[in-house]
């Protein structure tokens, strides 16, 4: 899986720029204007994941896989608040997915600069993504669309 994830991250970075300039886009205070999706990912994502309330289950149960997972487990305990990370997480992913652009969290890179995440734990998140899909039976494909869309953020979360 490890070499899995190298590969597949240097082949995303290249579309990091536009990901990020998708991402940074001035937010919707009604929360009621859809955003385009990230490039590549089909306008129905949203809908296949269940919609904002779906995209809350997964993002549910990606942090109790996560909180499963001693590789990364202590760094949530010790710098997260799970509540407030399943909420920001949910206004993301709606997001990358085309939802309402509601994102109020930090930048990649400022959330995570003091972290000192690694691959092998970064790896350890993707796997718990998977295993959410899974979980919330959303399909490989759709759920690979979401994880291909945030891969260019690597650089920003592995900073160890």
């Amino acid at each position: 899986m490890e070499i899995f994830m190298k590969v597949f991250t240097k082949k995303l970075f290249a579309g990091a720029a536009l990901s990020i300039a998708a991402m940074s886009s001035a937010p919707s205070f009604a929360g009621e204007n859809p955003t385009s999706p990230i490039m590549g990912i089909p306008a129905s994502s949203l809908e296949e994941f269940g919609g904002r309330e779906g995209v809350r289950a997964w993002v549910e149960s990606l942090f109790y896989y996560i909180m499963l997972d001693n590789r990364i487990a202590p760094i949530f305990r010790e710098f997260g608040n799970p509540e407030r990370q399943i909420f920001l997480n949910t206004q993301l992913e709606t997001m990358v997915l085309g939802g309402p652009n509601e994102y109020q969290g930090a930048s990649m890179s400022a959330a995570h600069a003091d972290l000192g995440i690694t691959m092998t734990q970064f790896n350890a998140v993707v796997e718990a993504a998977y295993n959410a899909c899974e979980r919330n039976v959303i399909k490989y494909h759709t759920c690979n669309q979401l994880i291909n869309a945030l891969a260019p953020f690597t650089a920003d979360i592995v900073t160890r």
